[in-house]
């Protein structure tokens, strides 16, 4: 009697859990979980974009904001960091960064930091200009995947694993599309009544020259042990940061929607995502 007491139990406990398993999933296809995620990565982009696209969307975001091509900008930020002695004074990095004079010794060094923020509000409002138009962009890579394994991209635990389904499945493709909005954004883009380009290019020129600066014991940038350094392609730069911005937007925004049924603006989203809840 013990023995079927306990049988009982367990089938019962099972059914429930069954029960249970049933009411959470809804019963889903994989066809359904796929409409669902790329339902919601369509709705994240739609957000995303707009965000983005908006006046200092990126510029204004820390999280998100380009800066200048790493070769250039680790090189500033260790030209910053040091300090050189010019016999009768030292002088640290940041100050020369900011500009420097010295009669005595014959120095004028015209002040970069003006400059540097100047085309890093350059970039980032062209990158703002460019995700404004993106949405087609990720729509249709977003329409065009073919979502394997759907079930564990909703159920695996990963509130951003659609988005970064999409990331691995589609970067080489967003990046060639994406690339001729940036392209025409950094030329579209002034600075000066110049280009964002020509900008950086010009930039890039300037700090150089102070690293080639004669101080008297030697140039700047022998005294700092900094090499040259040399223009890179800012539009691809630039794409790049720009993906990488609008996928962790994407990405918070699945978060979002697995997390808060408010989010879930259809009713594809509110049945497959429903089953999280």
């Amino acid at each position: 009697m013990k023995r079927y007491i306990l049988f009982l139990s367990t089938f019962m406990a099972l059914m429930a859990c069954d029960k249970i398993d049933s009411l959470n999933t809804g019963n889903l296809s994989d066809s359904e979980i796929a409409e669902g995620l790329k339902e919601a990565l369509i709705v994240g982009t739609d957000t995303s974009t707009k965000i983005l696209g908006a006046r200092n969307g990126y510029l204004q975001d820390a999280a998100v904001k380009i800066l200048l091509p790493d070769a250039i900008h680790a090189s500033i930020e260790s030209f910053k960091s040091k300090s050189i002695n010019l016999g009768i004074t030292t002088v640290t990095g940041t100050q020369l960064y900011e500009g420097y004079q010295n009669s005595l010794l014959g120095i004028n060094i015209p002040g970069l930091r003006a400059k540097e923020d100047a085309l890093l509000e350059g970039i980032n409002h062209a990158a703002e200009d460019a995700a404004s138009t993106a949405a087609p962009v990720f729509v249709d890579a977003i329409t065009s995947i073919t979502i394997q394994d759907a079930n564990n991209i909703l159920f695996g635990g990963n509130d951003r694993a659609a988005t970064q389904y999409l990331e691995g499945q589609t970067s080489a493709t967003l990046f060639g599309n994406y690339e001729p909005k940036i392209d025409a954004a950094l030329t579209s883009v002034t600075i000066g009544g110049n280009s964002v380009v020509d900008e950086y290019e010009d930039f890039v020129l300037q700090y150089n020259a102070v690293l080639n600066t004669n101080v008297g014991v030697g140039t700047i940038g022998s005294l700092m042990n900094l090499q040259t350094v040399t223009v890179t392609d800012l539009s691809a730069h630039a794409t790049q940061k720009g993906l990488d911005g609008l996928f962790l937007k994407i990405a918070d925004e699945e978060a979002d929607i697995r997390k808060d049924p408010l989010a879930r603006v259809s009713a594809i989203l509110e049945k497959v995502f429903g089953a999280l809840d």
